[in-house]
């Protein structure tokens, strides 16, 4: 009898990573976790250790390989990043500071003074990424303004990279990950001559570029051993976060949409060609070679609830308090009575890629209470969500009826949030009941590499459709009128 094979997905998220192991019919056969922090010394300032994120893979994969069925053998370990980390490491490969992460702002400068340097439009043409502080050429201008560290550097890496790196012992960085940067032509595959430029930096300082298929090395004897897989395991380059979630939740196909609200938040819209904003309000990144997605990104998801919770429901133990916060937000009907909240605690990314704006609450009276704050929050981050849709839809709204849109990320276990969420688009939402979209995103890709399947659009058919939410229309009309008066609070503060 054949033995039962499966493929490894890791997820290195922003403050835990993941692993799942996938069966070859998508079946998930196991999956375990280890959380880390993401440290904020100063305002502004959003870092993480690469050793912790380290210490967070090995007690995954640990975990994970303790899990696995008896007689199960690994086939691959394929690789999922977080997006537009930027890592200094030295000659001997160990990192000089904390990586800055995709909420850092502290390379805003940088990226005004750029901007003065170069036709910001073209650049943002070839590389899919507008020039602002959150990619690589104002952020690798920063660490060159830290000459204590700029002497030493080898190589300017991603987290991903660098564990790819401790994984197999070989420096690469796929095209995936690298099309959130920048620095590379997302339709040419290489690196872009004048973004380079821009970043101050040579090619010769960037790990070399590979297809998110490649099989960069296999698991190194000493790391396989600490993490219970075979030594010698074929590991997969993989790809950035965002597309493997759309892997991972079944949209592979050009048109298909996935929001993800975990931490911060997105909207991507896979396509088959580069798809860009005259207005530079959206990206557009890689999944892999002739697969596109383009959408944009805010900074305060997951992250506008977690001040609320601890600002509101400090009293309240772990999960109590955010049990305590829907049930809240839930005793308020829509629109939180008048209460508005601008949940920008960390700046803002799309569509004004504002590093310097702040959160605002207004229209509180001495009739509200913190369930009007919770609501507010709630609804607060999906209209920063439907800014980027409206901002991704512009001249290219599809022509059909009520498009449904799959839903991943943390927002899911919330049924009051996933409705507000689709009451404010006004479409239909397909929850993915998935552990992490991103992870088994990052399995089904190496699937793919080893392969285990013929295109990305087979594997996505694996994934079984969520139960659908469908929006409250009248409710859609209260909630264009409240977004309206929520935009209005931007144009007063912009600039401020």
């Amino acid at each position: 009898m054949p033995e039962e094979t499966c493929v490894i997905g890791l997820d290195l998220g922003t403050t835990n990573s993941k692993a799942v192991a996938l069966d070859a019919g998508g079946k998930q056969l196991a999956s375990a976790s280890s959380d880390y922090h993401l440290h904020s010394p100063h305002s502004g300032w959003a870092e993480q250790p690469a050793g912790e994120v380290w210490q967070g893979v090995q007690a995954a994969l640990k975990a994970l390989a303790g899990k696995l069925p008896k007689g199960v053998q690994v086939s691959g370990l394929s690789l999922s990043g977080a997006m537009h980390s930027s890592l200094p490491v030295d000659g001997r490969g160990e990192p000089l500071a904390p990586a800055l992460t995709w909420a850092d702002q502290r390379a805003a400068p940088q990226a005004e003074a750029l901007r003065k340097r170069c036709d910001a439009s073209a650049l943002y043409q070839r590389t899919g990424c507008p020039l602002v502080s959150i990619y690589h050429p104002a952020k690798l201008r920063w660490w060159q303004d830290q000459p204590e560290i700029a002497r030493k550097v080898q190589y300017y890496t991603l987290i991903k990279d660098w564990i790819l790196y401790r994984l197999t012992g070989a420096w690469a960085t796929d095209y995936s990950i690298t099309s959130a940067t920048g620095l590379l032509d997302i339709r040419r595959l290489e690196w872009d001559a004048e973004a380079l430029d821009l970043a101050g930096v040579k090619a010769a300082q960037l790990p070399a570029l590979v297809s998110p298929r490649k099989r960069v090395g296999g698991l190194l004897p000493q790391v396989a051993q600490a993490c219970g897989l075979p030594p010698g395991l074929p590991v997969i380059a993989g790809a950035g976060d965002g597309g493997l979630a759309n892997l991972g939740s079944g949209a592979a196909a050009p048109g298909q949409s996935v929001i993800t609200v975990g931490t911060s938040g997105a909207v991507r819209r896979v396509v088959d060609r580069p798809l860009l904003d005259p207005q530079q309000r959206t990206w557009c990144y890689l999944l892999s070679e002739q697969r596109w997605f383009a959408g944009g990104a805010i900074n305060n998801g997951g992250l506008a609830l977690q001040w609320v919770r601890e600002r509101f429901y400090s009293e309240l133990p772990g999960e109590d308090g955010y049990t305590r916060l829907f049930a809240d937000a839930a005793s308020v009907p829509a629109g939180a009575g008048g209460v508005l909240l601008v949940p920008y605690f960390s700046g803002e990314r799309s569509p004004h890629w504002d590093a310097q704006a702040r959160a605002l609450v207004v229209g509180l009276g001495l009739e509200h209470g913190r369930a009007h704050i919770a609501r507010a929050a709630l609804e607060g981050v999906a209209f920063c969500l439907a800014d980027v849709w409206d901002a991704l839809e512009g001249e290219n709204r599809p022509e059909v009826e009520s498009p449904l849109v799959h839903l991943t990320g943390g927002i899911t276990r919330s049924p009051l949030w996933v409705q507000i969420l689709a009451d404010v688009l006004g479409v239909r939402l397909a929850p993915v009941e998935a552990a992490d979209a991103s992870v088994v995103g990052a399995a089904m890709l190496g699937q793919w590499a080893l392969g285990q399947a013929n295109s990305l659009e087979e594997l996505a058919q694996r994934v079984p459709p969520g139960p659908l939410v469908e929006p409250d229309m009248q409710k859609h009309a209260q909630y264009v009128q409240e977004h309206h008066r929520w935009q209005g609070l931007y144009q007063m503060i912009r600039g401020s």
